[in-house]
């Protein structure tokens, strides 16, 4: 599961559209990301870089682990 965008990138100005510019991936893409349109494993390699170089962060900050579901 991808991680929402974060509310302190907004609070630096950073909005989708900036980071679209920022990264070189389609504003739509990042938005269908975040949504969970497209899914983590559907995801390729170089736009999760793109996307973490914009945030400066690693690629696997950008996601997080699915909760496990507890069977009865």
């Amino acid at each position: 599961m991808i991680k929402q965008y974060r509310p302190e990138e907004q609070a630096e100005g950073l909005t989708l559209h900036g980071l679209a510019k920022k990264s070189g991936v389609n504003y739509m893409k990042i938005h269908q990301i975040e949504k969970g349109k497209i899914k983590a494993e559907h995801i390729m390699l170089r736009t999760a870089q793109s996307l973490a170089t914009a945030l400066n962060c690693d690629p696997k900050d950008l996601f997080t682990a699915d909760e496990p579901t507890e069977k009865e």
